[in-house]
């Protein structure tokens, strides 16, 4: 049975530079009422060689010895630094092994706050990179890419700043387009989902990223990448909209999308709503996704 889909609101890259979405489009993407989600088209030609060439390194990363991966681990940032696999658990209580994730500080954190924010290994240890000579090119598109998401994101939070402005007392001017802008702790995921177990099926079981709630402001999010065939169409990114029912949502190859967090939520007060989200798998043989998200935020005092 083919799954509920859900058209997302599109804008224009050029839209947004001119700051002329207009406020009920803004609303119908992340109000109350909305899916809580924004795809941006028109996007620079080089976005798409970015995305293919790094979502197919992150393949490659997954696929390295594990005595290299270890090499790329970092428990002193708890593990969100640098190479992860099975340390996150699924709602029941398993270890996920199903996906590998690497994560980068997009920003380095300053000496001065390295010093001052001990407690917070995960924001300001240094990023860990694979050699060249393992992964050619990782961590200059990996920069790259991260670089074009955050500079999109940053026109997405000027939008919702001129939003918020009109329809909220006492809104900071530009206040989120700041935080997005020049935030020391914006955290970028590239992640590689391995092929599910033959025995494994994807019929309503979050078997690849269970629901859950973005704690940030802006989440920038590529499309998948599939390799090894083509999946059934119930794999990919679901939302539960605001009745409850949960549907899938596609984002072209093209173009980028950007989700609500819990931190945009309270700084809107409630006028933008964070959104419920999962990733369902694939349950054929074989096939193997990638993807990027870049979670933009603010920690207190960082």
């Amino acid at each position: 049975m083919s799954p509920t889909t859900a058209d997302p609101v599109t804008v224009s890259l050029a839209d947004l530079s001119s700051s002329s979405v207009p406020f009920s489009t803004l609303s119908a993407a992340f109000g109350p009422t909305s899916l809580g989600i924004l795809v941006v088209r028109d996007l620079p030609p080089r976005y798409q060689e970015l995305r293919t060439r790094l979502l197919t390194l992150a393949r490659d990363l997954g696929n390295l010895p594990d005595e290299e991966l270890k090499k790329l681990e970092c428990a002193e940032a708890k593990y969100l630094v640098g190479w992860s696999k099975g340390k996150e658990k699924l709602a029941n209580d398993k270890p996920d092994t199903l996906k590998g994730s690497f994560y980068v500080n997009c920003q380095e954190a300053p000496q001065d706050v390295v010093k001052k924010y001990k407690d917070l290994p995960e924001y300001t240890h240094a990023n860990i990179w694979p050699s060249e000579d393992l992964l050619k090119g990782f961590k200059e598109t990996f920069q790259e890419l991260c670089d074009l998401i955050i500079s999109t994101a940053v026109l997405v939070a000027r939008g919702c700043d001129l939003y918020a402005t009109s329809h909220i007392p006492s809104y900071p001017p530009s206040y989120l387009e700041t935080i997005v802008r020049t935030s020391t702790t914006t955290k970028a995921r590239l992640l590689h989902y391995f092929p599910s177990p033959p025995s494994s099926e994807s019929s309503g079981s979050d078997d690849w990223c269970g629901t859950h709630l973005d704690h940030g402001c802006l989440t920038g999010l590529t499309s998948a990448l599939y390799f090894n065939g083509t999946p059934e169409p119930e794999a990919g990114l679901y939302i539960q909209d605001r009745t409850g029912q949960t549907v899938k949502v596609d984002i072209p190859e093209d173009c980028l999308a950007f989700q609500t967090g819990e931190a945009l939520e309270r700084i809107t007060r409630g006028e933008f709503k964070a959104v419920p989200h999962l990733v369902r798998g694939s349950s054929k043989e074989g096939v193997s996704r990638s993807t990027l998200a870049v979670f933009t935020r603010k920690c207190p005092g960082l």
